[in-house]
């Protein structure tokens, strides 16, 4: 027991750091929601023929998921603190502390999307799809935490390029927009998922079309450790409750409602991402006269909200809905998956970009950016005898 307390919670003999062990102690905490979460979506899927309508009331399950969605999002925030204090920078320069700064915001925008959506004042199913929803993003966390802890996380300096007051705003406003925009992503894939399954179990829905567009992102590197989780536990909660499962046209509703809820967290992230976009161009000029570098990062981000942009515009105005609205939706949360995990591993990121963070091996550098200044300045000072 003495063992598995100090590996819980990181006695100094493992030699943990203090950001280390209060992300020990998060990471148990979002594995108790998680658990709770289910299990309060177990004890209202049993309940359901028996429960009446209007608001769905309150389970013990569920008010354990709240309070440690709370205190894992508070010991997050410490260990972020604590980590900040030991680099003596915000703690976003590597891909380690990015992942820990991206799982926090994934807690804080469930949180908030929570008490928004107020999904179970609107009966008992919709508590069951906020607990299973709850539940998906703490374990998609869990995973998160546990990345960051088995990626390198040396202590560095930031690079005179990273040494503006930009830095954490830019950061933590395209990160908080990742998350949000994740989140929509993952009731996406909720969606498709239900359909495919209730194909499977009823018949008469287009499967085609569902495994299609479901199947591409299992083709997508890295994703199937969100997409088969999502897929299978869909499949397996429709399954136990084939027996009490409502009419077709309930269920018509209740992918409108998901639409909405997707809208609602896409509506959240967006704003955040343009202004990230921004902040990012307005650091790029102060820092080198240039306001877009074409760097692989701001190239792969800018893809990525005009694809959202081009999601409301078909929405707005070309009038889709259902599962061609929800399509486009899952384009764009396989870019954001692009552009906050897999750019950082392509050949020109890792040769040039101001972006990287994947590779210790090499001192930090200023990026194409940088380099073009550097470059012009030195030329500049070349006099013409000298040419």
């Amino acid at each position: 027991m003495d063992k598995f307390y100090e590996y819980t919670f990181g006695f100094h003999q493992h030699g943990l750091v203090a950001s280390d062990r209060w992300l020990r102690i998060s990471g148990w905490l979002v594995l108790l929601c998680a658990c709770a979460a289910l299990l309060s979506a177990w004890l209202r899927l049993r309940s359901l023929s028996r429960t009446p309508a209007g608001p769905a009331p309150s389970n013990p399950a569920a008010r354990v998921a709240v309070l440690a969605l709370f205190a894992s999002v508070g010991t997050t925030l410490v260990s972020i603190w604590n980590r900040g204090v030991e680099v003596n920078h915000f703690p976003a320069q590597n891909m380690s502390e990015v992942l820990v700064v991206f799982g926090f915001a994934m807690l804080v925008a469930i949180a908030v999307l929570h008490f928004v959506m107020k999904l179970r004042e609107s009966g008992q199913g919709w508590a069951i799809a906020d607990d299973v929803l709850l539940a998906l993003v703490a374990g998609s966390t869990l995973l998160v935490n546990y990345e960051s802890e088995h990626l390198p996380n040396a202590q560095r300096d930031l690079p005179p390029a990273l040494q503006s007051y930009w830095f954490s705003p830019h950061l933590v406003a395209l990160i908080f927009s990742y998350a949000s925009l994740g989140i929509a992503g993952l009731i996406c894939a909720v969606y498709f998922s239900m359909r495919f399954w209730l194909g499977v179990f009823r018949g008469g829905r287009s499967l085609w079309s569902q495994f299609l567009v479901f199947g591409l992102l299992w083709l997508v590197p890295f994703t199937q450790l969100v997409t088969i989780p999502v897929f299978l536990v869909t499949g397996l909660c429709l399954s136990l409750a084939r027996r009490k499962l409502p009419a077709a046209d309930a269920f018509k509703s209740i992918e409108r409602t998901m639409e909405q809820v997707s809208y609602r967290a896409f509506a959240v992230g967006i704003p955040f991402l343009t202004a990230g976009l921004f902040m990012g161009a307005f650091w790029a000029q102060e820092a080198w006269a240039n306001y877009w570098g074409w760097d692989s990062k701001e190239n792969t981000a800018l893809v990525t909200w005009l694809v959202y942009i081009a999601y409301l515009h078909v929405r707005m105005l070309g009038g889709y809905r259902g599962e061609k609205a929800m399509a486009v939706l899952l384009g764009g949360a396989l870019s954001v998956f692009t552009t906050f995990q897999l750019f950082g591993y392509m050949p020109d990121t890792q040769k040039n970009s101001l972006h990287k963070y994947t590779d210790f091996s090499l001192p930090a550098r200023e990026g194409q950016q940088g380099q073009a200044r550097v470059g012009g300045d030195e030329q500049a000072m070349v006099t013409p005898s000298q040419r």
